[in-house]
């Protein structure tokens, strides 16, 4: 599925940090498993699987 930008809360309620750079975060969901990329301004880069995710946070880095 494609992914659509999309404003986000921030994930205070049902998503930890599992990484963070530079003020990008890389979440995951604590109810479903699901991870995604969020930009210092709280939109939705990316999401999908963790190893997908952390491969795709990796070049943030």
């Amino acid at each position: 599925m494609p992914n659509i930008l999309t404003p986000t809360m921030g994930g205070h309620v049902f998503w930890i940090d599992i990484a963070s750079v530079n003020g990008w975060r890389l979440q995951k969901n604590q109810v479903f498993g699901n991870c995604r990329i969020i930009d210092p301004n709280n939109i939705r880069r990316a999401w999908g699987g963790q190893t997908a995710m952390l491969k795709a946070f990796q070049t943030l880095e």
